[in-house]
């Protein structure tokens, strides 16, 4: 249990998060015993912001005593710990004494090179400090000046080497990176005053340019700084893996919302360009519209804006212009036609044929004119839509099986410009339920049949006075009892 507590009592004090990326920025101008550098202090600030810029948590301290530098060291050890990529950029005076390299702080005062570790900082000692990083270890030095210490020391042995420079090292351990703005002993100028140094220049181009890992981007402040000195020649010691590190990331670029056109100006002002029908309209309809240039009106635009266009060069075509006779000629001299060049009719986006129907359904769909699925295929349901969407509309729109690609984006164009006509809803009415018939079970008797008693037999019709009443119509008897077949009573006469 005191475990558990412990942890989460370590886990929730401040500071010791997740630190990502970090870097120390030391710029030493100032020096007490030697002439002031000019640009130093500036290229810390500049470089300082340039790591805030993509992400480094920065600590930036100018003008340091050696005590100051070993504290601000201890400081930045734990922010290493705690990082992804720690960096240490160091702007300042810089020398190699006997194959180590020590960089020099503002109180230095170096009179023999045994004074060496006392009065500076070595770079392994800086190294070790940020060895906790876990991806990456970099030390960027811009120390490589023309050092005064140099002249002045008394040295002990002549026969150690005191470089102006700074010499290379020979082991960094894995995963480390350093770069001299100068090759292993030699030396570049510390740029005009107010300014930044020439190496310090290169390195804040090479951040504002594009993400690279950080040796192509060392590369190229190699190539810069190239140009501006002649014969510099900046040094990368590398002992990084295959993988990438980059410290100048660029958060990706969102592509910008595409705003969907509203239907009904869209549709609005296909209308209006319909009406007008000219090459111009039809171009600055387009041009409107044109990240909306898989919609159908945008298609059918386009469609309508290059026939204008292919009827424009076929009229050009056929009309073209006389050459005008000189003022000398004679009056009646014909006028000499130019031959024109035949002018290719451009090609016209259409729809395939399945596409052509399934637009077609999808827009009797919308007037509530087809229930069935979208599929591009003419049938009956289509069919059926086409002939309601007719009759509420009162315009002819109608197609059949063997309709050309060319009559379906006719239709599709008629559809489009219709009024606004609907289908009117299905009302579907259902038959009432058949009542069951039951048939008679044992416990229930069937019922006795109904006997209908016969109708009874009309009375004889009594005629009229004056009226001959026939009882057999079919046998007329022109006169009683006198004619064969003919029989008593057939005829009465009153």
């Amino acid at each position: 249990m005191r475990a558990i507590l412990l942890a989460v009592f370590i886990l929730c004090l401040p500071g010791l998060g997740w630190a990502g990326n970090v870097a120390l920025v030391i710029g030493n101008s100032a020096y007490r015993s030697v002439e002031t550098l000019a640009n130093p202090v500036n290229d810390a600030r500049a470089v300082a912001d340039a790591l805030r810029t993509h992400g480094f948590d920065v600590i930036l301290a100018n003008d340091l005593t050696r005590a100051e530098m070993l504290n601000t060291l201890r400081g930045f050890r734990d922010a290493a710990d705690r990082s992804d990529i720690a960096v240490v950029y160091y702007a300042g005076h810089g020398m190699e004494i006997g194959g180590r390299n020590y960089l020099v702080p503002i109180d230095a005062r170096i009179t023999d090179e045994r004074d060496a570790r006392l009065e500076m900082i070595e770079l392994q000692d800086v190294m070790s400090q940020m060895s906790g990083a876990k991806r990456m270890k970099t030390v960027v030095l811009d120390a490589c000046r023309d050092n005064p210490f140099v002249t002045g020391m008394k040295r002990s042995n002549t026969g150690r080497n005191v470089g102006r420079g700074l010499a290379l090292v020979e082991s960094a351990g894995a995963d480390t990176l350093i770069a001299y703005a100068a090759a292993a002993g030699e030396i570049t100028p510390d740029g005009a005053e107010g300014g930044n140094s020439p190496f310090t220049r290169a390195f804040l181009n090479a951040m504002k340019g594009p993400s690279l890992d950080i040796r192509l981007l060392l590369g190229s402040v190699r190539d810069e700084l190239r140009r501006s000195v002649p014969g510099a020649a900046p040094f990368v010691y590398s002992s990084l893996g295959g993988g990438t590190y980059v410290i100048n990331p660029k958060p990706a670029a969102s592509p910008a919302p595409t705003a969907r056109p509203d239907a009904n100006a869209m549709l609005s002002d296909y209308a209006t360009a319909e009406l007008a029908d000219s090459i111009a309209i039809w171009d600055a309809f387009l041009d409107t519209y044109a990240a909306q240039s898989d919609h159908t009106l945008y298609i059918l635009a386009r469609r309508n804006r290059d026939l204008k266009l292919a009827a424009q060069g076929a009229t050009t075509t056929a009309q073209a212009p006389a050459s005008r006779a000189s003022v000398n000629d004679p009056v009646d001299s014909p006028a000499v036609s130019t031959p024109q060049p035949n002018v290719p009719a451009p090609v016209l986006p259409a729809l395939s044929r399945q596409d052509a129907i399934l637009e077609i359904q999808r827009l009797l769909k919308g007037r509530n004119c087809y229930g069935g699925r979208l599929d591009g295929i003419y049938g009956r349901r289509t069919a059926s839509g086409l002939a309601t969407l007719s009759r509420e509309s009162g315009s002819r729109l109608a197609m059949n099986r063997n309709s050309t690609a060319e009559q379906l984006m006719d239709l599709i164009d008629a559809l489009v410009v219709v009024d606004d006509a609907r289908c009117p809803d299905v009302v579907i009415v259902r038959k009432p339920a058949a009542k069951k018939r039951t048939r008679p079970t044992a416990s229930t008797p069937a019922p006795a049949p109904v006997i209908q008693a016969p109708a009874p037999k009309a009375a004889p019709r009594k005629s009229e006075p004056g009226q001959t009443v026939f009882r057999n119509p079919p046998n007329y008897c022109p006169q009683f009892g006198s004619s064969p077949g003919c029989r008593d009573g057939d005829r009465i006469d009153n």
